[in-house]
């Protein structure tokens, strides 16, 4: 298992190193466009990824099950193709998803912000004005996208294992740092296989829960060990306990399985 992680601020190069990293390693590059291609078999609902993609939601959307499907859609694109490794991921918030992964190399690119607006000046074709907005406008979105689906902070420097200023770096040397720091760095990828193995059948059981059988379970969490599964929520028809517990059991590599799923009266809730 062979996976780097790499977000970046817009006007760092973060694109480009990033496929140029893919290309030196001969790894695949998960971008946005490789991950919607990813993600189109299966049974989700249907709603426009670019409503959430790496932007700031507004207040209301904090109350519509768009997030959740939109998060189950994303981290089933990114286990999956995690776990076939070799792999450099693009943003998305894959330094949160595969958080606690061992062998995950966790990078972000950084710039001072004139060199930030002087390269959009170039690659927008704007004026300075319109270069400091929009690069403004992204640092707030991403910020945003970070905290709403994953509570986290983009910036926080302890979520990477390196941080590159690219100032006085062009994408190709960019690239290069990041592969021979990733050479050195401590591998533990053999025993990431296996946590990314168990992140990805909960989250293939939580999917068939509610995108195949479409249960209705509030507060669902899902997890996995080496096909041990628990399943915890609540549900307000009986039934519904005993047939998440049988959608877990028709998952591929399911083997044993604990439902914790408590049915609660919905006449007593208030």
């Amino acid at each position: 298992m062979s996976i780097i992680t790499v977000s970046r601020e817009t006007g760092s190069l973060g694109d480009e190193t990033a496929r140029l990293l893919a290309e030196n390693l001969r790894y695949k590059l998960l971008d946005r466009a490789a991950m919607e291609k990813t993600i189109d078999g299966e049974k989700f609902p249907d709603i426009p990824l670019d409503r959430f993609d790496e932007h700031s939601p507004s207040f209301w959307e904090n109350f519509t099950t768009g997030k959740d499907i939109y998060l189950d859609r994303l981290r089933t694109a990114m286990l999956e193709s995690a776990s076939s490794g070799h792999i450099v991921i693009l943003g998305r918030g894959s330094q949160f998803i595969l958080n606690g992964v061992p062998g995950v190399f966790r990078v972000r690119l950084i710039a001072s912000h004139d060199v930030r607006v002087n390269r959009l000046i170039d690659i927008l074709e704007c004026d300075q004005k319109t270069a400091d907005r929009y690069c403004r406008k992204s640092d707030h979105d991403r910020n945003g996208f970070s905290r709403f689906f994953f509570g986290g902070h983009w910036s926080d420097p302890a979520s990477y294992n390196l941080t590159l200023c690219t100032d006085n770096l062009d994408s190709q040397v960019s690239a290069e740092i990041i592969r021979e720091a990733y050479k050195v760095s401590p591998s533990g990828r053999e025993t990431g296989g296996k946590v990314l193995k168990n992140r990805l059948t909960a989250q293939i059981v939580r999917n068939r829960i509610l995108y195949v059988e479409r249960i209705p379970v509030d507060l669902l969490e899902v997890e996995a060990d080496e096909g041990h599964i628990t399943i915890r929520g609540t549900v307000t028809v009986r039934e519904n306990t005993a047939r998440c517990e049988r959608a877990a059991r028709d998952v591929e590599g399911v083997g044993t399985v604990d439902a914790e799923v408590y049915f609660v009266n919905p006449v007593m809730t208030y």
